[in-house]
C-alpha cells in the first residue's frame, strides 16, 4: 500500500488533516502524520508528503531529500462557519492561529468568504502588540487564546482544499477512481451549505419582519439615518409627525427630509431636546446605531410630550392602587406592655365589627399601623385599604379628592373625570387620618356621607352608593377643638362610636427596648447582637420623654446606627436636643442609681473610678456628678476618699 506522509506545524492540524484524508482514502493509502515538536524518522519511506503549509515546508523540507511533496491548500471548515454569523455586526475579535502566516491567511479565506461583518486582528505565539479583545476566533488553535478573552468561538482547524486532494490523487493515479467520490461529497456539502443558508436567510427575514412590527408599532417616532447620512427608517409615527411618507424619504439625505432645527435640537451634551412642531411638541433623543461605533450611522427617538405626560399619569395611578393595600398585621407590632396589651386585645375585638372605630394617639404612636392591622383582622381584608391624611391637602383638593369629580367640573378637571377616594375604598376600608384638620365646611358634607353611606362626584347629580368601614385618627383633643369651634359636634359623635386611645411611648417604656432592637435588625439586618449596641445607653433611652414616639425612636435609632456603624454609642454620641432634656433635669433619669451601678461595677472588678471618668461616661458636668456623690454618701451607699480608687459602693452584694 502506497504510504503518505503529513507533516504539520502543530499538532492539532496534523490529526485534523489526517481524519479528513484517511476518512476518504483509509482503504488505498497508508497514511501516517507529524509535526515539527515530533518529526518523521530518519530513512522515513513515503511515496508522497504531504506539507500543512509553507511555513512547515521551509522549516521541514531538509528531512524529505528528494521525495515527491505537495504544499496543501487549506480551506475554512465551513461545518463551523455559522457560529460567526451569530456575532453582531461590527464585532471586534482577535484571530488566533499557531503562526502568524496561518493567523493572516484565515482572515483572509474568511474575508474572500464573505465575513466581512467582524473586525478580525491576527494574534498568534510571540506577537508582540496586538488589541487587548475579549472575543477571540480560532480555528482549532484553543491553547494559544491570551488568558485576557472571554468569549471564544471555535471554527476548528482549517481543512486541506478540494484541488490539493485532486493534487494527491494525481499523484498517485487515483483520480478516477476517486472522482465520483469526491464530487458526491462535494455536492453533499454543498447542499448542506445551501441548507443552512438558506435558513439562515429565512431567520434574516423572519427577524427583519420581527424588526419591522416592532418599528411600526411602537408609539415614539423612529428615524434612522446610515453612515452615508441617508435616511432608512421612517417609521408610521415619524410619518404623521413630518407629514412625510417613507417611501418619499428613504435613502434621502437627512438635510433633504427634515427641517435643521430637528438636528439643532440634539446638539448638545446630552443629546436630547424638545423640538416644536405645529400643534406638537416632541422630545427628541439622539443615539448611535452601533454602541461601539459612532460613525456608522445615528437613530432618533421622537416622543410626543402630551404622550409623556400621559404615561406619567397612568403610572402615578398605578402606583397609587398599588398602595391601596394594608401591609401590616398585629403581628407586626412590637412591644409587650400591658397599655399595648389592652389596646391591642380592644382593637382585634373591634376588628370584627363594621362600626366606625375612632383612634387617638399623640403624632408617631402607630395610628395607621394599628388601623392597617385591624383592617387585616377584619371580613373586609380582601378588599382594599384606603388611606387620606387631612393635614396634607387643600380645601380645595379635598372634596374631589375624596368624592371625585367629572368631567369639565373644573378647570383642570381630567377628560373623563375620575373617582375619588370613596370609590376606591369601597367594600374595603378607607382611613382618615388627622381628621381634626378637615376644614369646617368640608365637615358638612363629610357628616352627610358618613350618615348617607352614598357619595355624589363634583360636579354630578348621580349618586353612588359606597359600602366602606371607616376608621378615622387624630392627635388633637377633638373635645377641646368642639369648644373653640373648630370641629363640628355631631360630626364628632358620628364618628366616635368604638373609641380607641394609642398609648404614649413614655407610658410603655417596656417596649422601649424591644422597639429599638426591631429597629436596629431593620437597618442592619446582618449584624450582631443588638442588645450589644444598646448595652451604654439602655437607661438614657428607656428614662427619654419621647414626645415623637415611636416615630422619634425610630428616627433616633437610624441617627446612632449612622455615627457609629462599628462602634457601641456611648451617652455622648445621642443627639443634642435628646441629651439636652435629659441632663438638664437629672429628676428624668435614676442617673443616682446607675452611678451608684457603675462604682458596684468597678469595684467588683479592681477598677479605677472616680468624677472625672463617671462625668466622661454620662456625659454629666464633674459639679453634677459631685453633687451626685454627696448624695449617696449621705444615703450610706458610698465612701469617698481620696486617690483613683477612692469611690467604694458600702453594698456590694
Amino acid at each position: 500500500m502506497k504510504k503518505l506522509i503529513i507533516i504539520s506545524f502543530g499538532y492539532n492540524t496534523g490529526k485534523t488533516i489526517y481524519d479528513q484524508l484517511n476518512n476518504l482514502f483509509a482503504a488505498s493509502l497508508d497514511i501516517k502524520y507529524y509535526f515539527i515538536s515530533s518529526p518523521p524518522p530518519h530513512n522515513f519511506a513515503a511515496d508522497l508528503v504531504l506539507f500543512s503549509g509553507k511555513l512547515t515546508y521551509d522549516k521541514m523540507k531538509h528531512l524529505i531529500g528528494d521525495r515527491p511533496y505537495i504544499i496543501a491548500r487549506r480551506s475554512i471548515n465551513y461545518h463551523e462557519i455559522n457560529k460567526l454569523f451569530k456575532l453582531p455586526r461590527y464585532t471586534d475579535a482577535l484571530l488566533v492561529n499557531d503562526t502568524q502566516e496561518s493567523a493572516e491567511e484565515t482572515i483572509f479565506l474568511l474575508q474572500a468568504l464573505g465575513i466581512d461583518h467582524i473586525n478580525l486582528s491576527p494574534y498568534y505565539p510571540g506577537i508582540k502588540e496586538f488589541p487587548r479583545l475579549s472575543i477571540a476566533v480560532t480555528p482549532g488553535e484553543v491553547e494559544h487564546v491570551p488568558p485576557f478573552v472571554n468569549k471564544i468561538i471555535d471554527i476548528k482547524t482549517r481543512l486541506v482544499d478540494i484541488t490539493s486532494i485532486v493534487e494527491i490523487l494525481a499523484h498517485f493515479d487515483m483520480l478516477e477512481e476517486f472522482a465520483h467520490i469526491l464530487s458526491t461529497k462535494y455536492i453533499q456539502d454543498i447542499i448542506k451549505l445551501i441548507k443552512t443558508g438558506n435558513k439562515l436567510l429565512n431567520d434574516s427575514n423572519n427577524m427583519k419582519e420581527r424588526f419591522k412590527t416592532v418599528i411600526n408599532n411602537v408609539h415614539d417616532g423612529l428615524i434612522a439615518i446610515n453612515k452615508e447620512n441617508k435616511v432608512s427608517v421612517f417609521n408610521p409615527v415619524a410619518e404623521q409627525l413630518f407629514d412625510k411618507k417613507s417611501l418619499a424619504v428613504t435613502g434621502q439625505p437627512i438635510e433633504n427630509v427634515l427641517d435643521s432645527e430637528l438636528l439643532k435640537t440634539v446638539d448638545n451634551p446630552r443629546k436630547e431636546g424638545v423640538l416644536k412642531l405645529h400643534s406638537h411638541e416632541i422630545l427628541v433623543s439622539e443615539m448611535p446605531l452601533y454602541t461601539k461605533n459612532t460613525d456608522k450611522g445615528r437613530l432618533y427617538v421622537l416622543k410626543d410630550v402630551s404622550e409623556i405626560h400621559r404615561l406619567e399619569e397612568s403610572v402615578r395611578r398605578r402606583l397609587y392602587q398599588e398602595q391601596n393595600i394594608a401591609r401590616y398585621q398585629f403581628t407586626d407590632i412590637v412591644g409587650n406592655s400591658p397599655a399595648l396589651k389592652n389596646t391591642l386585645a380592644l382593637a382585634q375585638k373591634m376588628a370584627k365589627s363594621d362600626a366606625t372605630i375612632f383612634i387617638q394617639g399623640e403624632s408617631g404612636t402607630g395610628k395607621e399601623l394599628l388601623a392597617q392591622s385591624i383592617h387585616n383582622a377584619s371580613a373586609r381584608s380582601k378588599g382594599p385599604f384606603v388611606a387620606i391624611n387631612f393635614a396634607a391637602l387643600s380645601e380645595t383638593l379635598l372634596e374631589s379628592e375624596l368624592f371625585g369629580y367629572v368631567e369639565g367640573s373644573f378647570t383642570g378637571a381630567k377628560k373623563g373625570g375620575a373617582s375619588g377616594l370613596f370609590e376606591a375604598a369601597h367594600k374595603g376600608t378607607l382611613f382618615l387620618d388627622e381628621i381634626g384638620d378637615a376644614p369646617l365646611p368640608f365637615q358638612v358634607k363629610l357628616l352627610r356621607v358618613l350618615q348617607e353611606r352614598q357619595i355624589r362626584r363634583v360636579g354630578s347629580i348621580k349618586i353612588i352608593p359606597i359600602d366602606v368601614r371607616i376608621i378615622v385618627a387624630t392627635n388633637h383633643n377633638l373635645k377641646e377643638d368642639i369648644k373653640l369651634g373648630l370641629f363640628r359636634e355631631d360630626l364628632y359623635y358620628r364618628l366616635n362610636v368604638l373609641p380607641l386611645k394609642v398609648p404614649p411611648l413614655r407610658q410603655r417604656r417596656e417596649d422601649i427596648m424591644p422597639l429599638c432592637y426591631a429597629f436596629y435588625k431593620k437597618y442592619k439586618p446582618l449584624a450582631a447582637d443588638a442588645e450589644t449596641f444598646f448595652k451604654n445607653i439602655r437607661p438614657f433611652l428607656e428614662a427619654y420623654s419621647w414626645q415623637g414616639n415611636i416615630r422619634e425612636l425610630q428616627n433616633i435609632i437610624e441617627y446612632l446606627i449612622n455615627i457609629c456603624p462599628d462602634t457601641v454609642p456611648q451617652g455622648s454620641d445621642l443627639p443634642e436636643d435628646m441629651k439636652i432634656q435629659l441632663f438638664t433635669d437629672s429628676a428624668k433619669i435614676n442617673i443616682k442609681e446607675e452611678i451608684l451601678a457603675e462604682i458596684k461595677r468597678c469595684n467588683v472588678n479592681r477598677l479605677p473610678v472616680g468624677r472625672r471618668s463617671l462625668a466622661a461616661k454620662f456625659t454629666l458636668p464633674e459639679n453634677k456628678i459631685r453633687e451626685i456623690l454627696l448624695q449617696l454618701q449621705n444615703e450610706n451607699k458610698i465612701i469617698i476618699t481620696a486617690g483613683k480608687y477612692g469611690l467604694k459602693a458600702i453594698d456590694l452584694e
